[in-house]
Order: structure tokens, then C-alpha cells, then sequence
């Protein structure tokens, strides 16, 4: 696994009262892609948005030793399909923490 590509972030409405900052970081193993974005308010957490499959992919424990590895996260968020939203899951099991 490697980061291919990053990117900062700075997505602000002062109109509407939101801020979100941070990085997107864009990580390759074997031909496949994987976004992953972190926020500056949000130390040591890692999403990834991209695939939205992720917990099924086999690579998963992979790109979990990776990222906190490479980016010194201890919390991952993977899209949770029948909550339609982002969860976080234990690093260690890999399952859904619960809710």
C-alpha cells in the first residue's frame, strides 16, 4: 500500500455557519484506490469513503494497518450500510463498534 495522492481541504460557509477541514488522501494497493479523509477537528480519526464496500473488502486489514501506520490514526470509520451513514469499527476486530 501507498498514499498517491494528497490533498488539503477547506470547505467553509460563513453564510451557513459550517467549516470542515482536513485532508483527502488517496492510498493504491494492487491496482485498487481507496479515499480516505481526515478532519483537522477530529485528531486520529480516518474515514474512508471510497470504496463504500470496504468492510467486505479483503484488504481491509491492510489498509487498517496502514493508516495507522502512515497517518498515526486509532479510529476508522467505514460506511454502514443499513444505518446509511459512516461508523466507526474496532481496529483490532474489524467489526462495527456498536452505536
Amino acid at each position: 500500500m501507498k498514499t498517491v495522492k494528497t490533498n488539503r481541504f477547506d470547505d467553509v460557509d460563513v453564510d451557513l455557519e459550517y467549516e470542515y477541514r482536513g485532508y483527502n488522501y488517496s492510498v493504491e494497493h494492487e491496482g485498487k484506490l481507496f479515499l480516505i479523509r481526515t478532519y483537522d477537528d477530529e485528531p486520529g480519526r480516518a474515514t474512508v469513503l471510497r470504496p463504500t464496500t470496504m468492510h467486505d473488502n479483503a484488504n481491509l486489514r491492510q489498509l487498517v494497518s496502514f493508516l495507522q501506520a502512515e497517518l498515526g490514526v486509532s479510529r476508522i470509520r467505514l460506511y454502514k450500510e443499513d444505518l446509511g451513514s459512516y461508523a466507526e469499527i474496532d481496529c483490532g476486530t474489524l467489526a462495527f463498534l456498536p452505536v
